[in-house]
């Protein structure tokens, strides 16, 4: 700390000190002349309620399926939807057991229970946050039918390795990229590795549409029970080949169609996604080498040349007792010079008074379908259970090349460290 301490500190934010970032941060969701227009152009030509794959929304479809080169893509109106279709399009059934990170938002998870399924957890890698492949292998059961596999932050999991223990064991594999678009892993796109891939283009996301989500696939069968269960039959009567599909239409599957203004908008953005996902990752690795002597933040390693993060969240694990400070102290700080820090994950899933009771849908379903419902215990992942204690993020998107933010920010980390000791009185003073 000599060095962190040398020398008379700016004052800190939150003890009356003018806070380090003054930079602005590049608007986003980005509504710009081409987007107006965009949107303009389906609320005057085109209907505001497609239900079939036409107009705008067609072919946001296509184009995005075609960028991760898959064959199909089915738009809906959100993420969670697309998770929610994609699992019950790779033929996850009431009771089966599907294997899923415990450190992510819930509608990772969610969509499992959405389809009576029976969440197991593995366990995360320490530095990615996102599924350890050896963890995975170690929950498969005769029940497991599928993993969802979560790209946390735009971190790419490592699907080689998942890929090969979910083809060992016939299991289908669903990616959540709902905070990917543009990462790759070994040169391929997030979301073109596994049975499905599921998108968000929620208003926060690194390509939106406002809201809204895609799911993505390559087999006929997955598109057209997916399809089947979450729009409307005039699509299903244009586009259903299979017989075990077409039989079966009728009004009483979810209404997911996405809104034609969400698909301008992301359709008209989708050009764009490359530069911004660069200019993310260059963004990323300023901040990362502007603070990488503070000894109370480990930065993630380096990623494989043939990977590339899509940086949604600037992810770091805060180590403590090297500052007197907790990690939500530190971040509480960083929020008063105007950083926009973030605990993502406090607790792990698992450990969340719904799967404690077996509480989701009632009466302990869909838990209850087991004939030895699952017991979810502290201690199952330990490495996920840790992370939750250390890990924060800083939050926004910046999708242009904004070093003097960067800079600020990175000033701001330095700062709260130097005035630790002065803020740690501060912190105690208020707690008395």
């Amino acid at each position: 700390m000599t060095a962190i301490l040398a020398g008379m500190p700016e004052r800190a934010a939150l003890l009356g000190g003018e806070p380090a970032v003054s930079a602005p941060t590049p608007p986003w969701p980005l509504v710009d002349a081409e987007t107006l227009a965009a949107i303009t152009k389906v609320i005057t030509e085109e209907t505001l309620c497609p239900v079939g794959a036409e107009g705008t929304q067609g072919d946001f479809e296509r184009r995005f399926a075609e960028m991760h080169g898959r064959r199909y893509g089915l738009a809906v109106n959100g993420g969670t939807a697309a998770l929610m279709l994609a699992l019950h399009g790779a033929g996850v059934l009431p009771g089966d057991e599907v294997i899923a990170s415990p450190f992510t938002w819930g509608a990772s998870v969610s969509c499992i229970l959405q389809n009576l399924a029976i969440p197991v957890f593995a366990d995360i890698d320490p530095h990615t946050f996102t599924l350890d492949p050896d963890s995975i292998e170690a929950r498969i059961t005769p029940r497991t039918k599928a993993i969802v596999v979560v790209h946390i932050f735009g971190f790419p999991a490592d699907m080689t390795r998942i890929m090969e223990v979910a083809n060992r064991h016939g299991l289908a594999v669903i990616e959540d990229a709902a905070q990917a678009h543009g990462g790759k892993h070994a040169g391929r796109y997030l979301g073109s590795w596994g049975t499905v891939g599921a998108f968000s283009l929620q208003a926060s996301k690194n390509l939106t549409g406002g809201e809204g989500g895609i799911l993505i696939c390559d087999d006929r069968a997955v598109y057209e029970r997916a399809m089947s269960m979450g729009t409307h039959p005039q699509r299903l009567y244009a586009e259903l080949e299979l017989p075990e599909f077409r039989e079966k239409i009728d009004s009483l599957a979810f209404n997911y169609r996405m809104h034609s203004m969400s698909a301008a908008m992301a359709n008209s953005q989708l050009q764009y996604l490359e530069g911004w996902t660069l200019a993310r990752g260059r963004n990323a690795l300023r901040l990362y080498e502007s603070v990488r002597d503070l000894p109370f933040l480990e930065i993630p390693p380096p990623l494989l040349e043939t990977d590339r993060h899509a940086y949604y969240n600037i992810p770091f694990t805060y180590r403590p007792g090297v500052i007197p400070l907790s990690r939500d102290e530190f971040v509480q700080a960083l929020k008063a010079e105007r950083v926009d820090g973030n605990v993502y994950v406090r607790v792990p899933l698992y450990l969340r008074k719904r799967f404690q009771e077996h509480d989701y849908f009632g009466r302990g379903y869909p838990w209850a379908i087991s004939e030895t419902p699952l017991v979810y215990r502290k201690g199952d992942c330990p490495v996920a259970e840790a992370m939750a204690q250390v890990e924060f993020q800083v939050d926004g998107n910046y999708y242009e090349d904004a070093p003097e933010l960067m800079a600020q920010i990175g000033a701001a980390m330095r700062k709260v460290g130097e005035n630790a000791a002065a803020l740690r009185e501060w912190f105690d003073a208020k707690k008395g």
